[in-house]
């Protein structure tokens, strides 16, 4: 009992917030490699390949399209995960600083699981997007999805509302009420919840919504 008493010390204390940032910043990490890997990929030497009749992107060479396209999706949800950890973090964080009630004592693996909570809710989000139950200029929306890592402008609006999604614990399961609340209203006629035309984004930033 006292083993673990001394291993599961707080780390979120007045003054004292380094052991928070670390391992805040470690599981962030962790949760971002596969993002990281993509990068690395990025600046190796490859072959210019064209997967669409706009978009090019570099090839790494020794990979194939499909494999390269696996480390592609892999690499955005990577990154989803990663912003909705470190917004959950930071929500903590900046509440213990302004003296709102917090998790007492609250420990590493209670860190963690804090994170893993808001790195879910960026998922979900993500995949409200993929789907387009949720669409509109200030959202991303791309297709097919997981090539809006091409687009500097659209893949930053992903991050930010996965970081939203961590930060505000309430924000997704809120989303998730009113389309619960919007489908039983519709009597579930339709199996898509958005049910205004919305224009997809087909990379081409410039193409107007109807």
């Amino acid at each position: 009992m006292k083993h673990n008493q001394s291993t599961l010390q707080p780390i979120l204390e007045h003054g004292n917030t380094g052991p928070f940032v670390l391992i805040a910043l470690a599981y962030c990490s962790v949760l971002a490699l596969p993002f990281l890997i993509f990068l690395i990929a990025q600046a190796l030497p490859g072959e210019e390949v064209e997967i669409d009749n706009e978009t090019f992107v570099l090839l790494p060479m020794g990979l194939s399209e499909d494999t390269y396209e696996v480390i592609v999706r892999l690499a955005l949800f990577s990154a989803v995960l990663c912003f909705g950890a470190l917004g959950s973090a930071i929500s903590l964080i900046s509440r213990a600083r302004n003296g709102e009630a917090v998790i007492p004592g609250i420990t590493s693996r209670e860190l963690v699981s804090v994170q893993t909570v808001g790195a879910v809710f960026a998922l979900i989000l993500s995949l409200m997007f993929m789907g387009e139950l949720i669409a509109g200029s200030m959202f991303p929306n791309w297709d097919p999805f997981y090539r809006i890592v091409y687009s500097p402008p659209a893949f930053a609006k992903l991050l930010v509302w996965s970081f939203i999604a961590g930060f505000f614990e309430r924000f997704v399961p809120h989303i998730l009420d009113n389309i619960s609340n919007q489908a039983e209203k519709t009597g579930m006629k339709s199996p898509e919840i958005n049910q205004t035309p919305v224009a997809r984004n087909t990379g081409n930033p410039e193409e107007p919504e109807h």
